[in-house]
């Protein structure tokens, strides 16, 4: 019987696609250009770890920015950057919600010490009964200390875990703990799962 459900945050209950792309035509620098210097893994992994703070990621993207674009508004594409928190996937957190009616809900997540700010900000601090952040404990999905770390914070065993990420190896991780696991695609798609694993009607 599952017993906690764990959701992913990025690419599951959140999304970043509304407005992104006007960065280009607002500071010149492409949206590509900048994610390839923002989330480079020698630049946002420590970030994730936990080895730096979410500012110190920024300044640093900043820095590269500054050396990549002469004479471009890296400063106001950085302050735009810093301003987003992206937008709910109201399906999902419609999901989440039936769900923590039911049982805990958690939510497991590689996210810089920035994560708690933007709970705030789109208001749901309080609707995950455990979250679990990466840079907090110094472990990455699809590392097996995350999972770990996420099934003694709710007290429970492996196969009382259900997982659901976007990313196909950090639920085949999960699997391999024994979790039950669900590899996002669609709101609908995540129902049924739910369905078949006795969590929701």
């Amino acid at each position: 019987m599952i017993k906690c459900v764990f959701f992913d945050f990025d690419g599951v209950l959140r999304n970043w696609e509304y407005d992104w792309a006007t960065i280009g035509d607002l500071y010149g620098i492409s949206l590509d250009a900048f994610r390839e210097v923002a989330f480079a893994p020698e630049n946002v992994v420590p970030a994730v770890r936990g080895e730096i703070t979410d500012e110190e990621w920024r300044a640093n993207v900043g820095r590269i920015l500054k050396t990549r674009f002469p004479g471009r508004d890296v400063e106001g594409a950085l302050e735009f950057w810093s301003g987003r928190t992206g937008e709910l996937a109201i399906e999902v957190l419609e999901i989440v919600r039936e769900c923590k009616s039911k049982l805990p809900v958690a939510l497991m997540t590689n996210a810089t010490s920035k994560l708690n700010q933007d709970l705030e900000s789109l208001g749901i601090a309080d609707l995950f009964d455990h979250v679990i952040n990466a840079s907090e404990i110094g472990s990455i999905k699809p590392e097996p200390e995350i999972y770990l770390h996420a099934l003694k914070i709710a007290r429970i065993d492996p196969h009382e875990a259900f997982f659901t990420d976007d990313m196909p190896e950090n639920v085949e991780a999960a699997e391999r703990l024994g979790y039950v696991g669900h590899v996002f695609e669609t709101a609908e798609g995540l129902r049924s799962a739910l369905v078949k694993a006795g969590v929701l009607q």
